[in-house]
């Protein structure tokens, strides 16, 4: 079930609503805070792949390479298909993986789309009239989207809403509550910044006039707010080179929080399960994810089942390049179906999933009332892309917010201290640099820092400021004042700092963050153990002599040596000094992103200035 609440928190916002009355990003997040999914019917889906020709049916070989039926041997393909190379537009090839799946428990299928008209679009209308006699479900799996900017945006709303008029009220689509149901793969999300979902949400919306759902690939909670729905769809990164036991204690963690951050949002949640991966055939090095004589199936099937999911997915039926398949062949016949078989059947017989409940707010009410007022008649500003965790808890907080645009940047009667005491970096790792002229918006950084502007950094990429808009390698950080380390940084003493990608592996070193200086937080915490942990740390010896630098987070291991800080301050000297306050992007996971955040406004907000209401 889907509920939308009526009681919408009151946020003040400068620069609203854009023209038609689209809704900015947040606004859209404020607006979707109380929509929740609830009671959703559990599924088992299947990542699906209509990418396959053969010259039987005039395609050419598609997605094969070269074919030797007499050695089971396909050149683009890590194992061969118990039934052959085939075509992906055969009625028999298709009615045969229906029935497989459906006996194996799968409802549904989740294709690959790659665009109106594609061979894959015209192999999908074939699949839905398959699988209506049959009682089965399918949708698309949207891959790619066309163009920039507003380009961009039109191409994505005319494939949405190509999508939905086309196929959406097909009885064999995939819906939820008659709403049919998209999957948004991780390059589409990577394409589309996330500030133009608002607007090709509401003119996809606008066009078709009937709800539909997407479901996200990737989880954060930010983008659980903003969608229907959250999923990945490949889990090889961190399955590989583990033992059974470690993939089950990795799964349980790492299943359990992913469902969490889901149902705290409201969203539908998606745990993907694997047989194993290995694309060492297509690509070098690759990557390869040892199945494990099926061990490793079972291992991920039984922390999704624990995990009570909404929906589990399997990648995948066949995407064969990658040996991801569960698919019937010649190296395992069926068995990845027959373990498919008895775990669904458990999955269905698992306790159902406690209801949602209200949305799970970024604080508490003691916290949303301290900010509220401690920034009374203070306005913080967001900096171009936007998004993450601190957004959703100033997007539930009351606090006045203005979003920046790019011309706002650049106007100094506008990005201001005296009219913007505090703004906010909470992009990944890009940031907008030029915008008419090159560099044009550092200046402008530099000019609000310089007339004593206070700027949380709070990235949830691991090095802010590394790429600028086109996606070029700048590094600006120390432009701004921001002494980072990245990973090739070497321990400096006094006050030394390591970057690194993974921690050093070395038995029995264990490392900690000493947070008391930050009220609010605990006296201690832990490294994180599971992971993006790419530590990207400030350091005292990279400051200039004259500027305060106040570590409030230090790395440390058993015996004292130092790794510098993943949460820091530094003011710069002069007349009118430049404030920073940074935060390493897991510091939320260490010690409570409600706990975080709330003290990183409050502490910008005791060390700004602004003229009183």
């Amino acid at each position: 079930m889907r509920t939308i609440g009526l009681a919408v928190l009151a946020v003040t916002l400068v620069a609203g609503a854009l023209a038609d009355d689209v809704p900015s990003l947040f606004e859209f997040l404020v607006q979707r805070r109380d929509v929740r999914h609830e009671d959703v019917p559990r599924k088992v889906l299947a990542f699906y792949y209509t990418w396959y020709g053969t010259p039987e049916f005039d395609h050419g070989w598609a997605h094969w390479g070269e074919v030797n039926a007499d050695s089971h041997d396909i050149a683009e393909s890590t194992h061969y298909p118990e039934i052959g190379a085939y075509d992906s537009h055969d009625p028999a090839v298709i009615d045969r993986h229906i029935d497989q799946a459906t006996r194996a428990g799968i409802d549904g299928f989740i294709a690959t789309w790659w665009g109106r008209g594609s061979y894959t679009d015209r192999a999908f209308a074939k699949l839905l009239d398959r699988a209506e006699p049959k009682g089965f479900e399918a949708t698309v799996y949207w891959e790619t989207v066309a163009g920039e900017g507003r380009e961009q945006i039109r191409h994505a709303v005319g494939d949405l809403v190509y999508l939905l008029r086309t196929y959406g009220r097909h009885p064999a689509f995939l819906k939820v509550e008659g709403a049919p149901v998209v999957f948004v793969y991780g390059r589409v999300m990577g394409q589309i910044p996330q500030g133009a979902w608002p607007e090709i949400i509401a003119r996809t919306r606008e066009r078709v006039g009937f709800d539909f759902l997407l479901i996200a690939d990737g989880y954060r909670t930010d983008w659980a707010r903003m969608f229907d729905g959250v999923h990945t769809y490949n889990i090889c990164g961190w399955v590989a080179h583990k033992t059974i036991e470690e993939i089950h204690e990795e799964a349980r963690r790492r299943f359990a929080a992913d469902v969490a951050t889901a149902r705290g949002q409201g969203a539908i949640s998606c745990i993907t399960v694997i047989p194993g991966y290995d694309d060492t055939k297509i690509r070098t090095p690759g990557l390869n994810a040892e199945r494990q004589d099926g061990e490793t199936y079972r291992a991920l099937w039984e922390e999704a089942i624990a995990a009570a999911p909404d929906w589990v997915l399997i990648t995948s039926w066949n995407e064969w390049h990658e040996g991801s398949e569960i698919e019937p062949s010649f190296e395992d016949g069926a068995r990845y179906l027959r373990l498919t078989a008895a775990a669904t059947r458990r999955f269905r017989r698992s306790p159902m999933p406690a209801p949602a409940g209200p949305v799970a707010s970024a604080m508490s009410d003691e916290q949303r009332a301290e900010l509220a007022e401690l920034y009374a008649g203070a306005r913080i500003g967001l900096l171009p892309g936007y998004g993450g965790d601190l957004t959703l808890l100033l997007a539930d907080s009351g606090v006045a917010v203005r979003e920046l645009s790019a011309e706002d940047l650049l106007d100094p009667e506008v990005f201001t201290p005296e009219r913007l005491p505090v703004v906010l970096y909470a992009a990944h790792e890009r940031y907008l640099q030029t915008v008419h002229e090159p560099g044009d918006v550092d200046r402008a950084l530099q000019r609000y820092l310089a007339d004593g502007g206070l700027m949380i950094v709070a990235a949830h990429g691991p090095f802010p400021f590394y790429y600028n808009q086109d996606g070029e390698v700048v590094q600006s950080a120390a432009k701004f004042g921001l002494p980072i380390v990245g990973s090739n940084g070497h321990v400096m003493e006094p006050g030394g700092a390591q970057g690194w990608e993974r921690p050093p592996d070395v038995d029995g070193l264990e490392f900690t963050f000493d947070t008391e200086r930050l009220p609010g937080l605990p006296a201690t915490a832990a490294f994180p153990d599971g992971g993006d942990l790419r530590w990207r740390p400030t350091c005292r010896a990279l400051n200039a002599d004259a500027d305060a630098y106040l570590p409030l987070a230090s790395l440390h291991d058993a015996e004292g040596r130092e790794y510098g800080d993943g949460i820091a301050y530094i003011e710069r000297s002069g007349e009118a000094p430049s404030k920073l306050l940074y935060a390493w992007m897991r510091m939320g996971d260490v010690v409570g992103r409600a706990d975080l955040h709330s003290a990183l406004l409050r502490f910008a907000a005791e060390r700004a200035t602004w003229a009183a209401p």
